[in-house]
């Protein structure tokens, strides 16, 4: 039985740092595979010659282009262009924005996704020192380190042990003295039975399992004492609402003025977010449940949604429609 409980202590292990592993290889893998537009360089200018790469070949002062849709191979600096980009992977808050090149706001960050526009991005970190590197480092780093209590037992469990071998060690004199005969069997048998191994063994497998526990909901847990300080928590409050959000901005009612019929608010809805290839526009006509053909008009004019008017539309027999940003909209109409 003590055997057997210490290979269970070692498979436990084992198959934690598997999983540990595992989710350090998904990340190596994502950067590793995700496709890179590499732009030519000709002298000290870039040309519209695109060579598809794999992300894991982008080296400092490589230029990429990225296109709606496209995930952000690597981190660098946009230098031109500008575009809204999810970045609900690392940072968990669901609002996209807008980067542009120029200014503070032109940094991107890989395994990022673009929602709309074109950007052209200069690489800025070194092979091994992207957001993708560290956190592959982070999932890999994370070492098991004993609690306090656990160092206490393990304190108390070589006390016991010392006693256990004085005790059996000592029966031998006390049996002869006593003209008892105590085979070499039964001396085995009772140390086994007395010292408590098999606590010990197990504490590393208790320590892993509640790890591997965290880390199958996405916390990264480094020491044991973390796993039960987690242990002990009752409430969880979080600093935006981003971080419980599903990543996307999402549309989950109509809400007509007054005057208007939910039918009229509904079509210009609708026809304002034909053109609107944004993950919100998109779910504007999920919600809607119709038919996106038979809301279309000959001879109109569309208006794509992009990162600088933050509006999509339609343009037709003299009506305009406009969706987008309330400040954008309010500028538009003035502008009219």
């Amino acid at each position: 039985m003590l055997l057997i409980t210490l290979l269970f202590a070692n498979f436990a292990e084992a198959i934690a740092e598997a999983r540990g592993k595992a989710q350090a290889d998904s990340l190596r893998k994502t950067r590793e595979e995700t496709p890179a537009r590499l732009i030519q360089p000709v002298g000290e200018m870039y040309v519209n010659e695109i060579k598809i790469i794999s992300s894991s070949q982008l080296k400092k002062g490589d230029v990429f282009l990225c296109e709606a849709g496209d995930i952000i191979p690597s981190d660098g600096e946009i230098i031109e262009g500008l575009a809204t980009i999810d970045e609900s992977a690392i940072t968990g808050e669901s609002a996209p924005v807008i980067r542009e090149a120029g200014g503070d706001k032109s940094s991107v960050t890989g395994g990022t996704k673009v929602l709309s526009d074109k950007i052209k991005v200069k690489v800025t970190t070194e092979a091994g020192e992207s957001f993708l590197d560290k956190m592959i480092a982070l999932v890999e780093g994370a070492s098991r380190q004993k609690t306090p209590n656990e160092i206490a037992l393990t304190i108390l469990l070589a006390g016991f042990t010392l006693v256990f071998i004085i005790v059996t060690v000592t029966l031998k004199p006390f049996g002869d003295y006593a003209k008892t005969p105590i085979t070499i069997a039964a001396f085995i048998s009772l140390f086994v039975c007395l010292i408590p191994t098999t606590i010990g063994g197990l504490l590393s497998a208790i320590g892993i399992a509640g790890m591997d526990r965290a880390l199958r909901a996405n916390v990264i847990t480094k020491s044991g004492k973390a796993v039960e300080t987690a242990g002990d928590i009752d409430v969880l409050l979080l600093d935006k609402t981003g971080t419980i959000t599903i990543g996307n901005r999402k549309a989950t009612n109509f809400h007509p003025v007054d005057g208007v019929t939910k039918e009229q608010f509904i079509k210009a809805v609708v026809l304002s977010s034909v053109a609107d290839e944004t993950p919100e526009g998109k779910s504007i006509i999920e919600l809607a449940g119709v038919d996106v053909k038979a809301y279309q008009v000959p001879d109109a004019q569309y208006i794509q949604f992009t990162a600088e008017t933050r509006s999509s539309g339609i343009n037709y027999e003299g009506n305009q429609i406009r969706k987008g940003a309330a400040d954008a909209i309010r500028k538009l109409v003035e502008s009219w």
